[in-house]
């Protein structure tokens, strides 16, 4: 198990070093309880879900003829403060 941990923590820093990941990520995985095991991924799961949602609204504007740039700084925001928490 130890080698297993150890491994993670590896992977986990080369996720940090390379920028996929930052100090926020490893902060969601300090809220992983034994009573709820599964609660990061819950975070995780629900974060992609809103932002996917958030950038197919986004994407629904680029073959418009005129678009409305104020709603996409709005989307972009929602994008921004969902990343940030």
């Amino acid at each position: 198990m130890l080698i297993v941990k150890g491994l993670l923590q590896q992977y986990v820093q080369s996720l940090l070093d390379e920028g996929i990941v930052n100090a926020q990520f490893c902060h969601i995985q300090t809220l992983k309880t034994e009573e709820e095991p599964d609660h990061v991924v819950q975070l995780i799961n629900t974060y992609c879900i809103d932002v996917e949602s958030i950038l197919s609204e986004l994407g629904s504007f680029i073959d418009l003829p005129d678009v409305d740039f104020s709603k996409l700084v709005a989307l972009a925001q929602q994008v921004e403060e969902s990343s940030s928490l």
